[in-house]
């Protein structure tokens, strides 16, 4: 293959890949993204392998990541320069782990048939996937995001995770790319096998909508402008803005069981401003319901970001968020010197991390992840396993503009919908908050930067599925399943046949 055929099929995939993601949002182009790179493997070493996975993660990256930058240059206020590096470095360092996966399909590729190739790549492709987004902790832009608004397709997703669908997206890809390359049908067949387990399996397991008697949440979007929430006396106008809003819905839409605000939509220690806890009390007196609302929490010395409940009695629990966003809400001890490029994102005191995954006292049990904890699988199913039945996410994305970012952050809620067959209701101060039933439909939402409110009617989760039960470790083994067995088919393929006996030897005639 040519160089010039190498960069154009490079580019056709970034190009792809960059299309399917938000803001552009046109997901089928995530069936094909991957092809090209699968393509260019084929004839590839594993040196060049990984250049081009690397080359294909990175630019992919910076583009559809171009939220962060965004983020640190306009609202922190760093530098372009210092910001770019930043993300550079974000970016280039996490694409190591699929240009690891696509050096390895390389090197093993000759081993197995051309029809069996799909299956190959994409199962090395999501095992390095599950590799970068949970042990590494960058569960951003997975092959299966971008189906978000095609829910139908990610039904798989509670046997396995993002894994399970995002298998049937690389084979896909693979599977079309190496058909054209080689005029053949056969690297078809596996994402067609694929995808008719996959809808066979939406099929039987119909359309879960929880259990017991309907409640009904009330969703409040202030869309408080982020510089705002840094004047003086800002604390006040801003859980006054709340409250009103929260009257207003309650004495238009009826009676509520919740009413969810967002993340440090209260910027305040309610245990040393008594003025604002009596506006929350007031607020869900006048609601007929608690008030799930973010609110920085300095209880016993630690501040953490947290999320209280508060009824007309005043507060009646509280979480603190586990997961931490780095430099942002903690400085991570190895890396200093990214600190020195941040400079105004490390200003203030840092969070402590909380460490209780107990759900909240709701009208059901209540999980609370802040903000991008809705990313993380594997915290959201322990909170699954201590008792949540339902999945309120407070978080503010008004850092980000209109870059994508609160779409895709709508995307991971779809998906934790469907892992844990739960009502998830999102309360985001500039949007995108929303309403999922169990099966990832968006069954109600506020747009960006809307000054509006929203009710969901929600029921308790019932049994939790196949990966909110035991996690990773099935989808794991199903992928490791879906590299050896191509090889090893691919073994007795290449293996030479036995020489033939030697025929007896005619007697000699007498």
């Amino acid at each position: 293959m040519t160089r010039a055929r190498r960069a154009g099929l490079l580019a056709l995939g970034i190009a792809f890949q960059v299309a399917a993601f938000p803001p552009f949002g046109l997901w089928p182009c995530m069936l094909l993204a991957l092809g090209p790179l699968a393509a260019l493997c084929e004839d590839a070493s594993a040196r060049r392998a990984f250049v081009l996975g690397w080359l294909h993660t990175a630019i992919a990256g910076v583009l559809v990541a171009r939220w962060l930058l965004v983020a640190l240059v306009d609202e922190y206020g760093v530098g372009r320069a210092p910001a770019l590096a930043v993300l550079g470095l974000a970016v280039g360092g996490y694409a190591l782990v699929p240009a690891a996966g696509a050096a390895l399909y390389a090197a093993l590729r000759p081993r197995v048939a051309l029809a069996a190739a799909p299956l190959l790549f994409a199962a090395l492709f999501e095992l390095f996937e599950w590799l970068r987004a949970e042990p590494l902790g960058l569960p951003w832009a997975l092959a299966a995001h971008p189906l978000a608004p095609a829910p139908g397709l990610l039904q798989t997703a509670a046997l396995g995770g993002a894994y399970a669908p995002g298998l049937a997206v690389a084979a896909t890809g693979a599977g079309v790319a190496l058909a054209l390359r080689a005029r053949r049908l056969a690297p078809l067949a596996a994402p067609a096998a694929l995808w008719a387990l996959a809808l066979g399996y939406a099929g039987l397991a119909g359309a879960p909508s929880g259990e017991g008697p309907t409640l009904r949440v009330g969703i409040v979007q202030a869309a408080v402008p982020q510089r705002e929430r840094f004047r003086p006396g800002s604390a006040l106008r801003n859980t006054l803005a709340h409250a009103e809003a929260t009257r207003r819905l309650a004495a238009d839409a009826g009676p509520l069981d919740l009413v969810v605000w967002s993340e440090t939509a209260v910027d305040d220690d309610l245990d040393a401003h008594p003025d604002l806890l009596r506006l929350l009390r007031e607020a869900a007196a006048a609601a007929g319901a608690p008030i799930a609302t973010g609110a920085p929490r300095t209880a016993g010395g630690r501040l953490v970001n947290a999320v209280v409940l508060v009824d007309a009695a005043g507060v009646r629990d509280d979480y603190a968020k586990q997961a931490l966003v780095p430099f942002a809400e903690y400085d991570p001890p190895l890396l200093g010197f990214a600190a020195a490029l941040l400079g105004p994102v490390t200003a203030g005191t840092p969070y402590v991390a909380g460490r209780d995954a107990s759900p909240l006292a709701g009208p059901l049990p209540l999980a609370t992840p802040v903000c991008f904890e809705i990313t993380m699988p594997g915290l959201m199913r322990r909170a699954r396993a201590e008792g949540a039945r339902l999945v309120a996410n407070l978080s503010n994305d008004a850092w980000f503009g209109r870059t994508g970012y609160p779409e895709m952050h709508l995307q991971h809620a779809v998906l934790r919908a469907i892992e844990l067959r739960s009502f998830v209701v999102r309360g985001t101060n500039t949007g995108i908050s929303a309403a999922i039933d169990p099966t990832g439909r968006v069954r109600g939402r506020l747009g960006l930067f809307e000054r509006a409110t929203l009710v969901a009617e929600v029921r308790a989760a019932g049994a939790p599925p196949l990966y909110a039960r035991r996690g990773n470790a099935p989808v794991l083994a199903c992928l490791t399943a879906c590299v050896a067995g191509p090889l090893l088919a691919g073994r007795r393929g290449l293996r030479p046949a036995r020489a033939p006996l030697p025929a007896p030897a005619r007697r000699a005639a007498r």
